[in-house]
């Protein structure tokens, strides 16, 4: 199920677009409205039973006897998160010939990163930032194949840092965890599965064919009328996308590129509870150990089917965190962390990307009235 839903996030790739644009712009805001409201009720009741255990007041006594420049590093960091998506955005767009500045990706990152977290499964991210590339004139199989290839890396980044991170605190990591470890088996899991299907999506044509067919004579027992139309759609998008991809095959530079700053896109986030640990006074286990339970844990969390994996990032920090933070004290690193990494940036990103779809708005209701 949550697999199907990581899939739905690229049907974009298959269906639906005859050169022309599927999201209607009431459609996004109707659907971002309520994804919102969906969020919200899940960090309420997140932080129900966060602050059940740990007290605001506690909290902030921890925030306010930190050291804030670790605290200003580790926002920094987060922000450093997103550029680099960006960056990684135009470097793909820029070799399919797409004359964008970093700041209009940086407009797709923040959008995605803000749908992203309020959608279950991530689900709404890259069709954000579909809307968004549309809106900037940028061709459709171009903003496909960006967001396509964007993502394989990504994914394939996450999965080499999170298994060599499990095999790595396999022995420290499994007791921790106890029942959870299922959870963090299956999170790892359905990254590789979710990496496979993206790597058929873009370099095994055929293989997809294959199971295409499957699907349509699957449909055809099952009587549906459109089979023959739907069919056709996909073949017809199959081969548009295929020729675009066939160009970026034969580019090893800029796959080594997106890697290298993808891998470093990811150690600054996951270098977040570091900092949020120096802040708090202590010292004693590397940045090294920090990074690979961050890995484990984005690992576990990432495809589970919640909003920004409101209410079980924070428990399964709570697990694994447990040995590096003092217990008195392990409540409000997680609040500050997840504060950082998740809430600030949702409360931000969501600004921003208001901001730029409102000039966006503002700036073609000039250019009508002129």
């Amino acid at each position: 199920m949550i697999l199907l839903k990581r899939y739905i996030n690229l049907k974009i790739v298959l269906i639906g677009y005859s050169g022309r644009i599927s999201m209607k712009e009431d459609n996004v805001i109707k659907k971002s409205i309520l994804s919102i409201l969906v969020f919200i009720i899940f960090v309420i009741i997140a932080f129900y039973f966060i602050f059940k255990d740990t007290s605001l007041k506690e909290v902030v006594e921890n925030f306010t006897n930190s050291n804030k420049l670790y605290i200003i590093l580790a926002i920094f960091c987060m922000f450093l998160y997103n550029v680099f998506e960006a960056l990684n955005l135009k470097v793909i767009l820029s070799f399919l010939k797409n004359k964008v500045k970093l700041r209009n990706c940086y407009k797709y990152a923040i959008g995605a990163f803000f749908a992203a977290s309020i959608t279950p499964s991530s689900s709404g991210g890259d069709p954000m930032a579909f809307y968004l590339m549309s809106k900037d004139k940028i061709h459709v199989s171009h903003a496909v194949i960006t967001l396509l290839i964007k993502l394989l890396i990504y994914q394939l980044v996450v999965i080499i840092l999170s298994v060599l991170s499990f095999i790595i605190s396999y022995r420290e990591i499994v007791p921790v965890l106890g029942n959870m470890k299922y959870l963090t088996y299956l999170g790892i899991t359905l990254n590789c599965l979710v990496f496979c299907l993206y790597f058929l999506l873009i370099f095994q044509k055929k293989i997809i064919v294959f199971f295409i067919e499957l699907f349509c004579k699957l449909l055809n027992k099952l009587h549906y009328k459109k089979t023959a139309i739907l069919k056709i759609k996909i073949n017809n998008q199959l081969d548009e996308y295929s020729n675009a991809i066939a160009i970026l095959k034969n580019n090893k530079i800029m796959f080594l590129k997106i890697i290298f700053i993808t891998l470093i896109q990811m150690l600054f986030y996951f270098s977040i509870p570091y900092l949020v640990y120096l802040a708090l006074g202590y010292n004693e286990n590397s940045l090294f150990h920090f990074i690979s339970i961050q890995a484990i844990l984005y690992a576990t969390v990432s495809s589970l089917p919640f909003p920004g994996a409101v209410g079980i990032s924070e428990t399964v920090f709570m697990k694994l965190y447990q040995k590096l933070f003092n217990l008195a004290i392990l409540g409000s690193a997680m609040f500050i962390t997840r504060f950082i990494n998740f809430y600030l940036f949702v409360i931000y990103t969501g600004t921003l990307l208001l901001f730029f779809i409102t000039k966006d708005y503002i700036a073609k209701n000039r250019k009508r009235k002129n």
